[in-house]
C-alpha cells in the first residue's frame, strides 16, 4: 500500500454497516476492505509524506490521518468528523481523512458523475480557495485515490 500510516487496527463488519446506515450511504468495496484491514491510520513520520498533487491548482497536499470506524483515538473517527461538518459537506458524503495542510479528504457517494474523493480546503490554506470553490476533485474511486499517493 502506498500510504505510510500506522494502522488503527481492524474495523468490524457490523461497525461499517452501522456507519453506512447512519449516513445513508453504500461504501465502495475497495474502501470497505481498507477499513476492515487497516481501519485508517496516522502518519508517524512527522514530515511531508503521503503526497497527492492537486492538479487543478498545482499544489500538493500530504495525508496526515485516514480516519477509521471506532478507532479509540481522539480525532480519528469518520463519524465524529462527518457529524461535525455535516452541514458544510456534500450530501451523501463522509470525511475519511485529513491533511497536514488542515484540509479534509471527503468521499462523496452521489451515484452520479460527481462521485469520488475530494480534498476540502475548509481553512482556505490555498490562495485559490474561495467560498464558491474550496473542494478539489482527486479520484473516482478509493483505489484510484491510493494510486495518487507518492512517497520518498
Amino acid at each position: 500500500m502506498p500510504l505510510k500510516l500506522k494502522s488503527f487496527g481492524h474495523a468490524q463488519h457490523d461497525e461499517v454497516e452501522r456507519l453506512e446506515n447512519q449516513f445513508d450511504i453504500s461504501l465502495p468495496n475497495d474502501y470497505k476492505e481498507f477499513l476492515l484491514e487497516q481501519n485508517g491510520g496516522k502518519n508517524q513520520a512527522y514530515e511531508f509524506e503521503n503526497t497527492i498533487r492537486l492538479s487543478q491548482i498545482e499544489e500538493d497536499i500530504n495525508i496526515d490521518t485516514m480516519f477509521g470506524v471506532k478507532t479509540g483515538f481522539k480525532n480519528a473517527d469518520i463519524e465524529q468528523w462527518t457529524n461535525e461538518y455535516v452541514d458544510d459537506i456534500f450530501e451523501h458524503s463522509i470525511i475519511i481523512g485529513d491533511t497536514v495542510q488542515h484540509g479534509f479528504l471527503i468521499m462523496w457517494l452521489s451515484n452520479d458523475e460527481n462521485e469520488g474523493i475530494y480534498y476540502y480546503d475548509d481553512t482556505y490554506y490555498f490562495s485559490s480557495s474561495t467560498d464558491e470553490n474550496n473542494a478539489y476533485f482527486l479520484a473516482k474511486s478509493f483505489s484510484e485515490f491510493l494510486g495518487l499517493v507518492k512517497n520518498k
